[in-house]
């Protein structure tokens, strides 16, 4: 059927029935008393921003007019570039550009409306060089009603055990909010990994080793990229890695990661406290002077060329042994390179190195395999030295699949040798050298996570930063997040059907070079490279968390069974019930209040909400007939249900109207239910064990044996401890944490 209606009248009549019929773009040409070009221009444009192609240049043909750059300066700290909507009229890419994607920012309303209650426990570095972070930090906790205890701790010298029991004296905890990701200081004892990382990684497996049903989260300084101006920091930025894999495998510990801009200020102090209070399940924020932005994953789609690459010259490949560099190796070849410098820590000696030497000589290029290790900052640069390269393939690294509260510092810094420590060297010593590309083999793990991956995760995480630094300051760079590699890839063997019925399909070789050649071509910073099935993909990813990274991306919505427009009614009014759900009737008021205020400002055009009076009619304001339906289709997105469009003429101001949503929206009350005295003493007892203990006592398995599923159905092969002990349920972390282990 259609997507796209257009009412050619002198005032829209059936637009509004349409819209209330189906979720399709539908405007009318013209209004009453506003018959003029530009009434039609900006009906024209409502379509426009829906995702329906207008031909502007005929509107503009033989005026002169032409591109111009964007102001520099955001003078009112408000955006002057439209933002990808959810639903696009456009035609979908094919073949590889429908492999493409890439991470924008999208502006959340309502930033700075946030209060917290609870106890919230600050976790900081105990060495005092982030004590203007923390003392700022701590006040923004207090001012928004939270109870606020302080933990300092050696991010370098803390043990996981000790830490797990200075965790645990803090009971009853509403959340634990770290300030360790913004310390950016190399571990003494691994030099190559930040304290950011390490210190992050101990602290949260201490969280889930005590066992706390506190959420936990992450507070970083500068470590994304909201704008092309800024450049991320590689330690922040890999605890974004780490972050996105430990949310899936710990999805009730990991609350979220929030961005700090570099001078923080009351504002945005704001801003992150109405980020922890939770926000339509927002889990990776950045913190801006412009406002508060939520991180998405979206097409990349069929991007113009703006250049054509040609391999010339010398061209070194880090890892070109293996398989991914074997087949990048073969297109340059194919493509024009006279020399190919291929490099692996066994060199000549590595299995197949001689033959694919002797099939690349045969397409007409000069080769030298050569026995480097990258982490060796030496021997790379004499190999630079003899043999200067025109680009760099960086393909070294060893894949990595580890639990999370299995891995350990040595785990780490195994995976951030080869790909990140090699990466930076490379960096540093081809800086003299006039490249033509840079390009760096990163994996989709550090774009969306991947459980039992947070450490590989973040080290490709680490890689993106790196790319978008270079791109700022002048040099050539292409970071591509890799899918799964058929041709003696990742996706090859036992692991190729498992992650298939997950969604992740294998590319094959020749396919994904040229997809590679493609980005070279649109000079992409970063991009992301996979064949997904998102559908099937977001039913696991979004088990047991839902995730706004992905939910505008093709059929994401329709799968996990939310509406297809804006935010997904259901997630977005799952969102705000939540923020309504633990705070008192005036505070429901005031946030339902906010939200009215947006959207009459969003209908009406002005500038914010606070340029709303919650007190002047709405009829004052300038609602019609067709704004009134327009408003109460956005304001029943939010709200979570279907709000009819007499809204307006119901209740006739802001304020009226928030009395009457907050009422509808509720929480209903829940009847007290008796416990037994004694279970419920032994559940607290036992909560009150940290997991390492009943791991060691040998009683772990025993009691996920007992909250076993095969069990409750019936079919158990467990036998019960002599006496008829028996535990019905364990609580919600260890029944996660099952359901994790057997999915992964």
């Amino acid at each position: 059927g259609f997507g796209a209606f257009v009412e050619c009248s002198a005032h829209p009549v059936l637009a509004m029935a349409v819209q209330e019929t189906a979720d399709v773009a539908a405007v009318g040409s013209l209004r009453r008393d506003e018959g003029s070009l530009e009434r039609l221009l900006s009906s024209a444009a409502e379509l426009f921003v829906q995702g329906v192609p207008v031909d502007w240049a005929a509107l503009f043909e033989g005026t002169g007019a032409r591109h111009v750059d964007l102001p520099t300066y955001p003078f009112q700290h408000q955006h002057y570039w439209l933002e990808p909507g959810p639903r696009s009229f456009a035609a979908e890419p094919t073949g590889t550009d429908a492999w493409r994607y890439r991470v924008t920012w999208k502006g959340l309303g309502g930033d700075t409306a946030g209060s917290l209650g609870g106890r919230w426990l600050l976790v900081v570095p105990e060495d005092g060089e982030q004590e203007q972070v923390a003392e700022e930090a701590a006040a923004a906790l207090a001012g928004a009603g939270a109870q606020v205890e302080r933990l300092a701790i050696d991010p370098a010298g803390a043990g996981r055990r000790e830490l797990a029991v200075r965790l645990a004296a803090h009971d009853d905890l509403t959340g634990i909010l770290s300030l360790l990701g913004v310390d950016e200081r190399p571990h003494p004892g691994h030099p190559e990994l930040p304290l950011a990382v390490t210190g992050t990684t101990q602290l949260a497996q201490a969280a889930a080793d005590c066992g706390t049903r506190a959420r936990l989260w992450a507070l970083t300084r500068g470590a994304v990229a909201v704008s092309p101006a800024e450049r991320p920091s590689a330690a922040g930025a890999q605890v974004w890695g780490l972050g996105r894999g430990i949310a899936l495998e710990h999805p009730r510990l990991w609350g979220g990661l929030v961005d700090l801009p570099a001078e923080p200020d009351a504002r945005a102090w704001r801003r992150v406290v109405a980020a922890l209070a939770g926000r339509d399940d927002e889990d990776q924020i950045a913190v801006r002077a412009s406002g508060t932005y939520g991180r998405r994953l979206v097409s990349a789609g069929a991007a113009p060329a703006r250049r054509a690459y040609t391999p010339r010259g010398t061209v070194l490949v880090t890892g070109g042994t293996g398989a991914l560099g074997g087949h990048v190796a073969r297109w340059l070849a194919a493509a024009g390179a006279g020399h190919l410098v291929l490099t692996s820590r066994r060199g000549p000696d590595a299995p197949g190195a001689g033959e694919l030497a002797a099939e690349l000589r045969a397409l007409g290029a000069q080769v030298t395999v050569a026995a480097c290790d990258v982490t060796d900052r030496d021997a790379l640069a004499a190999l630079l030295a003899e043999h200067p390269p025109t680009a760099v393939f960086h393909t070294a690294g060893v894949p990595h699949s580890e639990a999370f509260l299995d891995t350990g510092l040595d785990s780490l810094a195994g995976v951030y040798g080869g790909k990140v420590a090699g990466a930076l060297h490379l960096d540093e010593l081809t800086r003299p050298l006039e490249l033509e590309a840079f390009v760096l083999y990163a994996s989709g793990a550090g774009v969306w996570g991947s459980g039992g991956q947070s450490a590989y995760g973040a080290a490709n995480a680490a890689l993106d930063a790196l790319a978008e630094r270079r791109r700022g300051e002048g040099l050539p760079a292409t970071s591509v997040a890799w899918g799964l590699w058929g041709g003696g890839g990742m996706g090859e063997g036992a692991g190729q059907e498992f992650l298939g019925s997950r969604g992740l399909r294998t590319m094959d070789p020749a396919s994904a070079v040229g997809a590679l050649s493609d980005a070279l071509d649109r000079d992409d910073v970063c991009v992301a490279l996979a064949d997904l099935d998102w559908p099937l993909f977001a039913k696991a990813y979004c088990a047991f968390r839902p995730s706004p990274l992905i939910g505008a991306l093709p059929g994401v919505r329709e799968a996990l069974g939310q509406d297809g427009d804006g935010a997904g009614r259901e997630t977005a009014g799952n969102g705000l019930t939540a923020r309504l759900a633990d705070v008192d009737p005036a505070e429901r008021y005031e946030i339902v209040l906010q939200e009215v205020r947006g959207a009459v400002a969003a209908v009406l055009g002005h500038d914010g909400p606070e340029a709303v009076d919650a007190d002047q009619a709405f009829s004052a304001l300038g609602f019609s007939s067709l704004t009134a339906s327009e408003f109460a289709a956005r304001l029943g997105r939010t709200a979570g249900r279907k709000l009819p469009p007499t809204l307006v003429f119901d209740h006739p101001t802001a304020s009226a109207l928030a009395g009457h949503l907050a009422g509808l929206l509720a929480p209903e009350e829940e009847p007290a239910q008796e416990t037994d005295p004694q279970e419920a003493s032994i559940r607290a007892v036992l909560a009150t064990v940290p997991l390492p203990v009943l791991r060691e006592a040998g009683l772990l398995d025993t009691l996920l044996a007992l909250a076993s599923p095969e069990r409750s159905s019936g079919d158990a092969r467990f036998t019960e401890p002599d006496g008829g002990a028996d535990i019905d349920a364990l609580d919600d972390e260890a029944l996660v944490e099952l359901a994790l282990r057997d999915a992964a």
